[in-house]
């Protein structure tokens, strides 16, 4: 039987990959340039976080070696609805949508975290969900941005 931190590893992998089709994917389902453009984007980052997780696997990695930066968490996809779904959508509700999905990852390593003995796997739990908030800040942060009328 696999130890914690080596389940933990491979689940992270396969969300990873999922993540990454389903965003390709999602580049044909709609018209909008900039949406496609950031569903290409998002797409590629989850093929980075795959291969960081891969090279995880093949060393010895100790969860006290990565940098804990304080990230704010803007929550704004928790206040606005729309975003279910990814066919027919701009670049407002994509944005939106990839929002939603990097919080039900949040919430679903900040969970894993609590169930899990492991000491390491709890750390790699920690640093992912620290990770899934960072790009959520991100895409947040570019909603703000664009969208955010201040009068």
């Amino acid at each position: 039987m696999q130890d914690e931190f080596t389940e933990l590893l491979e689940t992270a992998m396969y969300k990873e990959v999922a993540s990454q089709a389903f965003y390709e994917a999602g580049q044909n389902q709609t018209d909008d340039p900039g949406a496609r453009a950031l569903m290409r984007e998002l797409a590629q980052a989850e093929l980075r976080h795959t291969q960081m997780l891969k090279e995880l696997r093949e060393r010895d990695w100790k969860g006290d070696q990565w940098a804990r930066d304080k990230i704010p968490n803007l929550m704004i996809s928790e206040h606005l609805t729309g975003g279910d779904k990814l066919e027919g959508a701009g670049l407002q509700d994509t944005l939106l949508f990839a929002m939603k999905r990097e919080q039900e990852a949040l919430e679903f390593y900040s969970r894993m975290m609590s169930a899990l003995r492991d000491k390491e796997a709890k750390l790699l739990c920690r640093k992912l969900a620290h990770d899934e908030l960072e790009h959520k800040l991100k895409l947040e942060t570019l909603y703000d941005d664009l969208f955010y009328q201040q009068d």
